[in-house]
């Protein structure tokens, strides 16, 4: 049998070097032979004998539900005992055979309550026996096991043992600025609404009498920064936009983040999945217009929109005369500067009145009937521009002259006359020529040329009157000699 001595005789453990282990050893041996029996360490024969064997386990007290790597020694009255094998039975299960030194490592899984039987075997020696007590062991999960900084969240924390839950199970969370008691309800579990004040692990520990204690960490992360930016860098005061404001944290849309509005505008909004909120903003003063989001669980962020002063607009008018009494459509175009400018309303005033709206192109076309002659004003206004306004004419009408060729005709004797209608020296195709008197009553109309050619026969010594009229001018007299 395998003996190890140190030169002053004391008994060596499975170390060299004389550190704790050598003392432990010593301190049972010399328990034993002085009759002293140590609870549930050592279990064999008290008295001296050169077959008795002892083994003693460390620790001696284990866990349930975890696995604990026991050290196991065996001894005699002598010194250790080498090459002694050694099996565990009950709770776990497991062998294996000391080394020249008397030592072993098991790792003994505890998978039920109870305590684990130990046997020593060594042919030649009486059989050691111990017993290693078994402690149920508490086990705690939670969720999340992340939370952010600064944000209240509710954390779920589950206390069981043999994966079987534990209630009446003391709490405490601590770390972090946090610290928090509580106790597990039936189901083993307790909600606490946790918010850390800095960043770093919160410890987790949950405890009940009859148990080991068990724990958990839950990791207090820093807030994501949001970050803001909108679609329009400048409005103008008084014009209603729509902007679209985009809210994100690490390259991803913020969900419910809120969007509020100060400065030269007030208002809010939500964002959306994706993280965008359409705002209809109106700029009451220019200045500065300040965007900030704010979501839970996130550091809030702003961006700013320039309020500039209001624009100027200009209007064009096509054709710029009218005739009194002469519908006309009349095209009117706002600009500012070098830009159309749609939802420009156009008012007229005057010698006529009326009012449209221009497309997006800005422009609107417009029928005008001028009641009389003089001025018509057209007046633009938009919210955020300057009006402006023009004038243009409603003219009189112009007067229509006839001429009859031959100018007479002979009583009886039927003739072709032709009827020319000019006005301003300029033919005038489609006006009605009418002649009457003189025993003659003929209608025409005047070509492309502003002639009408008629068949007459005049009777009797009545005079014949020749009348022309047409939409937008002054009639035209003549008589015809017969």
């Amino acid at each position: 049998m395998y003996q190890n001595y140190s030169e002053d005789g004391t008994i060596r453990g499975y170390d060299d070097d004389r550190k704790i282990r050598n003392f432990i050893l010593i301190a049972l041996i010399g328990g034993i032979i002085g009759g002293v029996a140590l609870d549930n360490v050592v279990k064999g024969a008290i008295w001296p004998e050169s077959s008795s064997l002892y083994v003693m386990n460390i620790p001696n007290n284990i866990g349930v539900g975890k696995i604990t790597n026991v050290t196991f020694v065996t001894y005699n009255n002598s010194g250790t005992v080498g090459d002694v094998n050694i099996t565990l039975d009950g709770a776990a299960s497991t062998r294996g055979k000391t080394d020249r030194n008397g030592m072993l490592v098991l790792s003994a899984n505890v998978t039920s309550n109870g305590s684990i039987n130990v046997v020593g075997e060594k042919s030649g020696y009486r059989n050691a026996t111990s017993v290693i007590r078994t402690t149920p062991g508490l086990d705690i999960s939670v969720s999340p096991s992340s939370i952010t900084s600064g944000t209240a969240t509710f954390v779920t924390l589950s206390a069981y043992s043999v994966g079987a839950p534990v209630d009446v199970a003391s709490v405490n969370l601590s770390g972090a600025g946090v610290a928090i008691d509580g106790v597990t309800t039936s189901n083993g579990q307790i909600v606490i609404s946790v918010n850390a004040s800095n960043t770093g692990p919160i410890t987790a520990s949950v405890r009940k009498a009859g148990y080991a204690d068990g724990s958990a960490t839950i990791v207090s992360t820093a807030q994501q920064i949001l970050s803001i930016s909108s679609s329009h860098s400048t409005l103008t005061v008084n014009v209603p936009v729509y902007v679209t404001f985009l809210v994100t944290a690490g390259g991803s849309g913020v969900n419910n983040a809120r969007i509020t509005l100060s400065g030269a505008v007030t208002g809010s909004g939500i964002t959306n999945q994706d993280g965008k909120a359409i705002i209809l903003v109106t700029p009451q003063a220019t200045g500065t217009i300040t965007a900030t989001a704010n979501a839970t669980g996130y550091a809030g962020s702003s961006t700013t929109i320039t309020s500039s002063n209001t624009q100027s607009l200009s209007l064009a008018v096509n054709p710029t005369t009218v005739t009194a009494g002469v519908p006309a459509y009349v095209e009117f175009t706002s600009m500012s500067g070098n830009n159309a400018i749609g939802e420009v309303n156009i008012t007229l005033s005057g010698a006529a009145g009326g009012n449209g709206i221009t497309n997006q192109n800005g422009r609107v076309i417009l029928q005008v009937n001028a009641t009389g002659t003089g001025t018509i004003t057209a007046s633009a206004s938009k919210p955020g521009y300057s009006s402006s306004s023009l004038t243009f004419a409603a003219v009189g009408q112009p007067t229509l002259g006839v001429s009859a060729s031959p100018p007479n005709v002979t009583n009886g004797v039927p003739t072709y006359v032709v009827f020319t209608v000019t006005s301003g020296g300029s033919a005038i195709s489609g006006a009605t020529v009418s002649v009457s008197g003189g025993g003659v009553s003929a209608d025409g109309m005047t070509n492309s040329a502003g002639q009408a050619t008629m068949l007459l026969n005049a009777a009797g010594s009545g005079t014949i009157n020749v009348v022309v009229q047409k939409a937008g001018y002054i009639n035209g007299l003549m008589t015809l000699a017969h």
